[in-house]
């Protein structure tokens, strides 16, 4: 089984999530879901996975990121992906999820970057 560990932060403008592994199947994934859920409920607007440590992303990864967005749309917040590689990048063309995602090269151009008018 690929373990992913999740390393938050709090900074005035997000929640900052850093995976560090893998995001595949049997990854235990849910803990991602739940904590990004839990941030949303709890009112914050901004919540930037940072993916820097992340080594591989599979579909199933992929799925749970887009539940994530999805969730956040919900909620009237986003999810901003940041430091992903040009391996998961192309792995995100080729998907066609590129306009699923908001991605940043850096964390802080994701922190900087203003919210959409809602």
């Amino acid at each position: 089984m690929n373990k992913i560990e999740l390393v938050e932060r709090e900074t005035p403008e997000a929640i900052v999530i850093e995976i560090v592994g893998q995001l595949t199947i049997g990854g235990n994934n849910e803990a991602l879901i739940e904590k990004v859920r839990g941030h949303l409920a709890a009112g914050r607007r901004l919540v930037v996975i940072n993916l820097q440590q992340c080594q591989r992303v599979d579909s199933s990864g992929f799925g749970d990121l887009v539940t994530c967005v999805v969730t956040a749309a919900r909620h009237n917040a986003h999810v901003r992906l940041t430091n992903v590689s040009p391996q998961i990048r192309s792995l995100v063309k080729m998907a066609h999820l590129h306009n699923a995602f908001e991605i940043f090269d850096t964390e802080e151009a994701a922190l900087k970057a203003p919210l959409p008018s809602d």
